[in-house]
This record gives C-alpha cells, structure tokens and sequence, in this order.
C-alpha cells in the first residue's frame, strides 16, 4: 500500500552555510518587509500552507513533515515505512531539497521521490536533484492523478494556524488566526512573476463559492478559537461574485470575521473601499511596482487617495515595489524608491526584480546570455545581489540600494508595527462616525450596487455595530506596542508620533486596564533584552519548531465527486490546461 510523506526543507534557516544565505530567512515580514527596522520587526514563520492542503485531500495515508531539522527528516524516512517522498522548496534552497533526496535513494532506494513547489522549475534540475517524479504545476490534481484518485471529488480545506513562533518587541503575540488558501494562480501574466507562471497563468480555485470560504473559517475558526483569517489568493476580489457571497454568509450568521489578503489596485477600484470595509479586510498586500506604470493594474489608479481612504477605513495596506527593473537607472531607481514611500503605506516591501525559472523573464535572460554563470542558487533570493547582469549597477551596488531602502522607510514613517497601530485606530473612529451619520441618514446597505443607498426610514445597521467591535479588538491588540515603539523610536519624529497614537488610543477607548498595566513592565523588559541582542549579535534567529501531522488511509471513506458535488475549479475564471501536462517522470 502506498504511503506519503510531504516534506518541508530542513532548517536551520538564515543562517550563511553550504546550503543558504543568512538574508534568505523563514519570514515574510524581517525578511523583505520591516527589514532593517531591527527590535520592531515582527517576527514569526508560516506553515507550509500547499502540503497540509495536499494531504489532506488525497486518500492515501499522508504525513507532513514541516520545518524538520535534518535528524528529524532522516528518522521519518528510515522509520516511516513511506513508498513516495514529495520534498517541496523555493530555489534558493535547492542544495537542502538534493541533500534530502540523496538521504532517501541512499537509504531507501525503493522510495519515489516527488519534487514541488516554485523550486521544481529550476532548467537543470534533474542535474542537481535525484528525483523520480516531478510536479510544475497545482499539486491536488497532480497527486490525486499520480495515485490513481477522483480528480473531481470535492475539496477538503485543512485546518492550519497562519503563523507560528510569533514575537515582536522580544515578547511572543497572543493573538492567533487561521489560514485559507482560496486559490492559486493569477492571470495578471507580469512575465516576472513565479506564481502566474506556475499555474500556467490561470486561476485555480479551492474554495469557489462563498459559501466554501464560510465554511472553511467556521471548520478552522472552532479548531483554533480564531475569528482572524489570512487568505492566500493572489487577488482575491478578482472573483467579485465570491466575495459578494462570503459578506452574504456573514451577514446571515452575524459573524464579523476579519481577513488579510492580497488585491491589485484596480480590483479595489471597482469593488469599492466601503465592501473590502464591511467585508471585514482589515489588511491588504497591494503590488504598485513603480512609478513608471508599467502594470496594467495600476494605470489611472491614484494609489496615494486610494491607500489613505483604505487606512482611514482600518486597513493596514502592504505596498510592494521592484527595484533594479529594466528602466532603472541611478537616478530612476532612487525616483522610484522616493515614490513607493511616498505612497505611505503601513508596510512596504523591496525586492529586487529577478528572473526566477519557470517564468517568461527568465527564459528571455536565458536566451539573451544576461543570466551570471555560476551564481549559486542560494544566493538568488532578491535581498542580496541581484542575479542578472544589469547596465547601470554593479553586484555590490543592488546589494546596498536594497538595504538602504529599507532604512529610508523605517526612518521617514517610524516603524511598521505602530504605522499599522495609527491606521487601526483610524478605521475605528472613522467607522464608529460613518456608522452613526448613516444610521441617521437613513443609508442602508445595498449588495447589489455594492454601496449605502438612501431607504425610506432610519435603520440600524447592526452587521455594522459587529463589525465595529472586531475593528476595535484590531486596535487595542497594538495597544502593549507603544510604549516600545517609542522608546525605541528611530528618530525624534517616530517618537513623538508614538506618543500621539498612545493618547489618541487613551482619549478613544480609556484608561489601560489593570491586567495590561501589570504586563507591561514585562513587555519592555523583553524589548530591552531583545535590543540588547541585536546591539550584540546584530540578529536574533528564533527557528520555527517542527511541525509533523498525520492523515489517515481515507479510501472508501471520502466523498465521490457527482453532478452536485464535486470541486468546482473555476465558477468565474477559464479552466487550466490539464495537470499532467505540468508533470514529468525521469
């Protein structure tokens, strides 16, 4: 009988060794976010949200092995009994996916390896890595065709935890959220981007409808007691329909649940900042790129109006901007940088513009002779040297610019933490003050026009007042921060607006409560022994801790697709190629 383990790339991770740089970390946020930003960058890891979504949706007995270290990795395999071993990885980490594969055919030779993940389009892989099978593609196909499975049987979400291991300030954060992955893949086609090449430019959805995403939070929401949610979709209200369905099932159930996503600046546009408001999106990751429009997505948009009307409304907006593109010169690129900040956002992220395999940039590198011989694949992870050869930077030069971009939006707008504290609090009074002048109005919610219309009475609108408290559980989560924030505060400036924030927190929702006050020399305690350590070491690495999570031999016991019931891949968007066109065997 077969048996699967699905594996995570061993840790340790930022750390410089054979297999990895000490800038290509296991975060999002210190990675390439609130980078240089030192004790106020959060920190936390995120699960391996594709392998949990894999097992669970595949009825041969399955483990999931995430953030092993290499001696937990080599007991699974030699005493786990497992017929296929599916290794997943970035390309930056293709040196730990080859040592893992070498462990398995030397010790197990009877065991197919699988390769996945954005990794697996690496040209030369088969060079590299000794694998069996190999998938390019959406791995649930992939898997359920490889075994032999109903392709079509509906889809199980997962329950996963979005991030582990949290802290900020030294201190670990309390509060939780859960995962929904509600698709993969976007058909924006940026001929750079790894996503919308690897699903072959298309849109897969996991959840179709919004009665899926509903029920996915109630399912984690229960196991986890959260009622916060990030959702992985590339550009989630790009199936309006979908959307208009979840705020739908919400209302219904008068559940305020609250969501992180991603949005292109039109789509925002054309849904309207009051839905992604009573939608509950509190955080949104938004791609400006750069000034030179080059992005259809952001021609005509006016992204300064439209990320003060969405923090005004309680949502902390992540902006991303590429540097070292094909316009960029000393001088654009320094323009480009003073635009992106210049947009104030909460949060920005630089990376560098890199031709990563798989997609059509770097084909086109490839072929031109621009891609540098001999860089090694861990160094190609966008926060360090750039990767190609560019006509008006050198290596060293793309190394510092990054760097200190970061330091330039750390020190104009202080740190990211307290940026997304003053924009919560914002959203709070701001919507406490709509609510009230609508209410006496006569302005109700109107789903079809996606927008408040004037009705013959005044009505409360009570979905709204629900809403409201969640937004305020939002702000007061920040409210231990800013104490911290200014004590540690870069600069003068930084300062002073921490000490704003904490009296505008105190003028809005009173006095600090006891079991706070009591937290809070503790809390700067930690901050100051975390401060300490990064004067000392210059970085402080916490490790995810392992995560390993069984599924059962399910066959005979899972749902057969039907005309009724079966996974609906694409309600509003084109159905990719077949998954076995994504798939090769050696």
């Amino acid at each position: 009988m077969s048996k699967l383990l699905l594996a995570g790339v061993f840790k340790p991770f930022g750390v410089d060794d054979e297999y990895g740089e000490a800038l290509c970390t296991m975060e999002l946020l210190n990675n390439q976010v609130t980078r240089e930003q030192g004790v106020h960058s959060p920190r936390s890891n995120n699960p391996s949200f594709g392998l949990y979504l894999m097992a669970e949706n595949v009825e041969v007995p399955a483990t999931v092995l995430d953030f092993p270290s290499w001696e937990e990795f080599a007991k699974e395999v030699d005493k786990g009994g497992y017929t296929h071993v599916g290794i997943s990885f970035i390309a930056p980490n293709v040196l730990k996916a080859k040592r893992m594969a070498e462990y398995v055919r030397k010790n197990n030779s009877e065991t197919v390896i699988m390769l996945g993940g954005h990794g697996a389009a690496i040209p030369e892989l088969d060079e590299i890595v000794d694998y069996d099978e190999l998938c390019r593609g959406e791995g649930v196909t992939w898997l359920r065709k490889y075994f032999g499975e109903d392709v079509d049987k509906p889809i199980i979400h997962p329950v996963v935890a979005s991030g582990i291991r949290k802290y900020v300030y030294g201190a670990p954060i309390i509060s939780e959220a859960g995962i929904l992955v509600s698709g993969v893949g976007c058909q924006n086609t940026c001929r750079f981007c790894a996503t919308t090449h690897k699903f072959e430019k298309q849109y897969t959805a996991f959840l179709s409808s919004g009665k899926d995403v509903f029920d996915a939070c109630e399912k984690t929401g229960k196991a986890l007691k959260v009622t916060d949610f990030a959702i992985m979709d590339e550009n989630f209200g790009k199936s309006p329909k979908r959307a208009r369905e979840l705020l739908a099932e919400m209302e219904k159930a008068g559940k305020a649940y609250t969501f992180s996503t991603f949005s292109s600046a039109e789509t925002i546009g054309k849904l309207g900042v009051d839905f992604f408001v009573r939608m509950g999106v509190k955080f949104l990751w938004i791609g400006i790129e750069s000034k030179a429009n080059v992005f259809e997505k952001t021609v005509g948009v006016d992204l300064n109006a439209l990320i003060a009307d969405l923090q005004n409304h309680g949502v902390t907006v992540l902006a991303s901007a590429i540097l070292f593109m094909e316009h960029h010169d000393k001088e654009t690129i320094n323009e480009d940088i003073d635009w992106a900040i210049g947009v104030e956002s909460d949060l920005l992220q630089f990376m560098q513009f890199g031709p990563i395999p798989g997609t059509r940039l770097f084909k086109e590198y490839l072929a031109e002779g621009k891609l540098i011989k001999g860089k090694p694949w861990p160094e190609q992870h966008g926060q360090s040297e750039i990767w190609f050869n560019h006509p008006h930077f050198t290596l060293d030069e793309t190394r510092e610019i990054t760097r200190q971009a970061f330091i330039k939006k750390y020190h104009t707008h202080g740190p990211g933490v307290l940026n997304m504290a003053h924009t919560y609090l914002k959203g709070y009074l701001t919507v406490k003050r709509e609510i009230e002048e609508r209410e006496k109005a006569g302005m109700v919610w109107d789903s079809k026009e996606l927008g408040y219309v004037k009705s013959d009475k005044p009505v409360r609108d009570e979905y709204m007042r629900l809403r409201l408290e969640a937004m305020k559980t939002s702000a007061l989560e920040f409210r231990p921060i800013l104490k911290p924030a200014e004590i540690y505060a870069p600069n003068w400036e930084s300062a002073q607006k921490a000490r704003m924030i904490r009296e505008k927190f105190l003028e809005t929702f009173g006095p600090v409560p006891l079991s706070e006050k009591l937290l809070a020399p503790f809390v700067r305690i930690l901050a100051w022994n975390e401060n300490r350590k990064l004067k000392k070491y210059g970085v402080v690495m916490r490790q995810p801790f392992t995560i390993r999570q069984t599924y059962p031999d399910r066959k005979g016991t899972v749902q057969k697709s039907s005309e009724h019931n079966r996974w609906v891949r694409h309600r509003e968007h084109k159905r990719p190629a077949d998954a076995l066109s994504h798939s090769e065997t050696k």
